[in-house]
């Protein structure tokens, strides 16, 4: 009798200390996927992600594993479109896949601002393929999962840091909602939550890319050094009386300190900056080095 108790005591010890075990298991894979992301290494990171779909229990989980494989493959059309190895037809059906297990995270768990960001990411490379005109009809919605994933995470960075690219990017009125000067703003407000993020322990490293992409922001734009400083004031005002977050961070600059040089001054100085960071890396990750190659080509085109 007594082994008899002993055996049943054991049986429901294990089960209610197994979740503990896959927790901690799906935990270590998810650390592995993050680290394989950073390294350029995505078809690895794939693989252990869809194996590891088998283990989870939760829908947290779900969500965690889904949104991870949304970027994973959102890296990987990236690369196959700049390497030219994948047609266009088949870069399109890698971002819709994307976007497919962004729409699982956000079924398994709304609130993980992660899944909204991924899906809005794998729409506009979607879109960068289809061409914008072709595409324009997806950049409300693209905005739409930008806007949802800070109205959770509202210092979420890469959001930001995509929205101004966005807002840079799709034509202004009457066709879209394109806005250089919003899109100035957007892209100072990711840099400084980047940074603010990568002291804090929630970035592993700088990345550059944002410096990049408000170099490019700052040179369409084009305002001379007179010009950002008879504005400022007028932005401020506005950052202050606004309430929306999104429209709030259109004059985001209104609050930082500018340099007095002009947007283009300031926009080569930058990418002389990146250029010199990235060219200092050691070994490079492909990323890295597509980082370099661009902002090479643009500092060539700008001086």
């Amino acid at each position: 009798m007594k082994r008899v108790r002993f055996v049943i005591f054991l049986a429901a010890l294990l089960i209610v200390v197994r979740p503990s075990f896959v927790f901690a298991d799906i935990s270590a894979t998810l650390k592995k996927a993050d680290s394989l992301y950073r390294a350029d290494k995505h078809a690895e990171a794939e693989d252990i992600l869809l194996k590891a779909l088998s283990d989870v229990t939760t829908n947290k989980e779900k969500a965690e594993v889904y949104w991870r494989l949304a970027r994973t493959v959102e890296k990987i059309g990236e690369r196959k479109k700049n390497d030219g190895t994948a047609s266009k037809e088949e870069l399109l059906a890698i971002f819709e896949k994307g976007e497919k297990y962004a729409d699982r995270a956000i079924r398994y768990n709304p609130q993980d601002y992660n899944a909204y960001f991924w899906k809005s990411a794998n729409i506009g490379r979607w879109g960068q393929t289809k061409g914008i005109l072709n595409s324009l009809f997806k950049a409300g919605p693209m905005r739409d999962l930008l806007v949802k994933a800070i109205s959770i995470k509202p210092d979420f960075p890469d959001a930001y840091y995509v929205l101004g690219q966005l807002y840079e990017q799709v034509p202004g009125f009457p066709l879209s909602f394109g806005n250089v000067e919003y899109a100035v703003s957007l892209g100072r407000k990711a840099v400084d939550l980047m940074k603010k993020w990568y002291a804090a322990g929630l970035k592993k490293e700088i990345d550059y890319s944002y410096y990049k992409e408000l170099a490019k922001h700052l040179y369409k734009r084009d305002w001379s050094a007179r010009k950002r400083k008879k504005y400022q004031p007028k932005e401020r005002r506005k950052y202050n009386s606004e309430t929306d977050l999104l429209k709030k961070s259109f004059y985001y600059e209104g609050i930082v300190s500018l340099k007095d040089i002009s947007d283009r001054e300031e926009a080569v100085e930058m990418i002389r900056w990146v250029i010199e960071k990235l060219e200092s890396i050691p070994n490079k990750t492909p990323s890295k080095l597509d980082d370099l190659k661009e902002s090479k080509e643009l500092l060539a085109k700008w001086e």
